[in-house]
């Protein structure tokens, strides 16, 4: 396919296109240009005034480009785009491209406004955000990504509409049989069996219109202190979410792991388990299983128990089998009064109806996409472990990277279903001594330094009566006592002890997958406004409440003010200062920072950006 950079000017270069002459941005926007591929060649967008603002427009017979530079309030300028497509495109990447002078700072993955010294890309779950001296940059709605990469002493800014990388979705190559090893009671080469067919590729319709907003804020120099919405609630700098599979659950051993003990009794220093510690869980359960389905009354007892506790009851397919369309759409029912809105897949290489499989299709023997939106299921995990099947457990921050210029969704749009959302997790599964080590307090601390999330893909729901190989029976948390009760293993307990003094002190978050992942849908409807007296407007334009929003302050030394909501509370540590409120779907809010009887704007205005030109 063709990739084009459709210059901006008439004339202009399509490989270096030169900016437009911006009030108030003058010598800061060296070059602007749209990215669509595919694209016919040699298509240059012409400009023209639009009143105050400024106008192109373009394309080929396949779409229409515009794109649109406005001043709105506060003296900022709107940047909009909309690609409107005449014919069914298969779309690669959709994407604005900016070149500034530098040097440039960018909000990291770790929420840390800092130099860029490195080519750096935020995904879903990081606010867009990117300043020179001369230019700050923030995005708006439709914007799935950003790439910020220094170019000698400028910087290039990459806004994202979309692209294959946003929405890595990717299946196994076909459905097997059975798993190989098995019938030899060997090892099953698990890494081996790790090929997958990416279909992250989306197709835009004939009639599909798409659209995005950034903001650009002229600036004059000075300190900058952007206002940075945080992830979790109430001032909490990470958060973890436990995943446990259905494999080999028994109803005893799930009891052990709530209450430390399975029997029905106190006991002084014993085993508190996840709910003693006040610790949530997503479960997964078969509906139909030997042992640990939904169909046992003793099973739904303890799922009912997990409710009520505030942890999520989630599905594992419908029974460890293969399970077609039909067999699905009659089980759905039975999932209903759980509140059951994730599916996590059971054994993709050879359980057909897994979305890494062929679920992901609305069609077929094993196609139910459409059965699951339609039943209310809002979250897919597709076999996606970042990191894979790491030889030692890890706390593994799903938003982080070794290499920061490459894509890391956390979450995602199934791009053929937007209806339902794909999250990613990292395997934690090992004997309960090493998941304690990995539990310990420098993981938990350097997850927070991370403002991160551990989704944790866990077996922590079998005994020796469901379990026989042996490698697994090395992995069992639980331990059985005299007379055959189960008891949470001590190193775990103490592990989860650890977990819930971060909880108590507010550093950490304990979170459901639904809740993680619907409070990180909810962030990208979150927009902060800079307004020209140093202030910043903050609007949640999305239809979910924001409990708890927690705003930093890349400053240490300032008061903040809120008016429009009131403040939850406030902390301050070297370098930020947080405060947090609740924000219900719809209000808004304006938030002041001082130092003393002075006032410290977020951002430092240019003046008046809108004058003559």
């Amino acid at each position: 396919m063709l990739a084009l950079v459709l210059a901006l000017l008439s004339g202009a270069s399509p490989a270096a296109p030169a900016a437009p002459d911006l009030p108030g941005g003058r010598g800061a926007l060296l070059a602007l240009s749209v990215e669509v591929l595919p694209l016919e060649p040699g298509r240059a967008l012409a400009w023209s005034s639009d009143g105050e603002a400024l106008r192109a427009t373009g394309g080929d017979h396949r779409h229409t480009v515009s794109l649109r530079i406005a001043p709105v309030e506060g003296g900022a300028l709107s940047l909009e785009v909309a690609i409107a497509y005449e014919v069914d495109v298969a779309v690669e990447r959709e994407a604005v491209r900016l070149l500034f002078r530098g040097p440039a700072r960018a909000l990291g993955r770790d929420l840390s406004f800092q130099r860029l010294s490195r080519a750096l890309r935020v995904d879903r779950g990081t606010p867009i955000l990117v300043a020179t001296p001369a230019m700050a940059v923030a995005g708006g709605p439709g914007l799935a990504a950003a790439r910020y990469a220094p170019r000698g002493e400028d910087v290039e800014v990459e806004l994202v509409l979309d692209d294959a990388e946003s929405h890595p979705f990717a299946v196994y190559e076909r459905c097997l049989p059975a798993l190989p090893g098995l019938s030899q009671h060997g090892p099953v080469p698990f890494a081996e069996l790790e090929r997958k067919r990416p279909l992250g590729q989306r197709t835009r319709r004939q009639g599909e219109t798409v659209t995005a907003r950034a903001l650009l804020y002229p600036l004059a120099g000075g300190e900058l202190l952007p206002l940075i919405p945080e992830r979790w609630a109430d001032g909490a700098r990470a958060a973890v979410v436990f995943t446990d599979h259905a494999d080999r659950t028994d109803p005893v051993a799930l009891r052990a792991l709530l209450h430390g003990d399975s029997r029905l009794l106190c006991r002084e220093g014993g085993p508190e388990g996840l709910l003693g510690h006040g610790i949530r869980i997503t479960k997964s359960f078969f509906l139909r299983a030997r042992r640990g389905g939904l169909e046992e009354p003793e099973t739904l007892e303890l799922a009912q128990e997990l409710l009520a506790a505030g942890s999520e009851v989630a599905s594992h397919s419908i029974s460890g089998e293969p399970d077609d369309r039909e067999a699905v759409r009659a089980a759905l029912p039975a999932l209903a009064p759980l509140g059951v809105v994730t599916w996590i897949d059971h054994e993709p290489y050879t359980n057909c109806e897994a979305f890494s499989s062929e679920g992901w299709r609305d069609e077929g023997r094993y196609g139910i996409r459409d059965l699951l939106a339609g039943a209310g299921f809002r979250w897919i995990w597709e076999a996606g472990d970042v990191g894979g099947f790491a030889p030692e457990p890890r706390i593994v921050n799903v938003l982080g990277g070794e290499e920061p210029d490459r894509a890391r969704p956390p979450i995602y749009p199934m791009p053929m279903d937007p209806r339902l959302w794909v999250f990613q997790s990292s395997m934690f599964y090992a004997p309960p001594e090493k998941l304690a080590a990995a539990m310990e307090e420098g993981p938990l601390v350097r997850l927070e330094a991370e403002r991160g999330i551990f989704v944790a893909h866990t077996y922590l729901s079998a005994s020796a009566r469901t379990t026989s190989r042996s490698e697994h029976l090395a992995r069992l948390v639980v331990r059985e006592l005299p007379g055959g009760a189960l008891e949470l293993h001590p190193a775990f307990d103490a592990a989860l002890a650890r977990m819930a003094a971060h909880v108590r002190a507010g550093a950490l978050a304990t979170l459901t997958w639904a809740e993680a992942g619907d409070r990180l849908r909810a962030l990208g409807d979150l927009e902060v406004r800079y307004l020209p007296d140093g202030s910043a407007a903050v609007e949640n334009r999305g239809a979910a409440d924001l409990p708890g929003l927690t705003l930093a302050v890349p400053a240490g030394d300032l008061d903040m003010a809120v008016d429009g909501a009131r403040l939850q509370g406030m902390s301050t540590e070297p370098g930020r200062t947080r405060v947090w409120l609740d924000l219900p779907a719809g209000a808004r809010v304006v938030v002041r920072a001082s130092r003393g009887d002075a006032a410290a704007p977020f951002l430092p205005p240019a003046g008046d950006a809108l004058g003559a030109r």
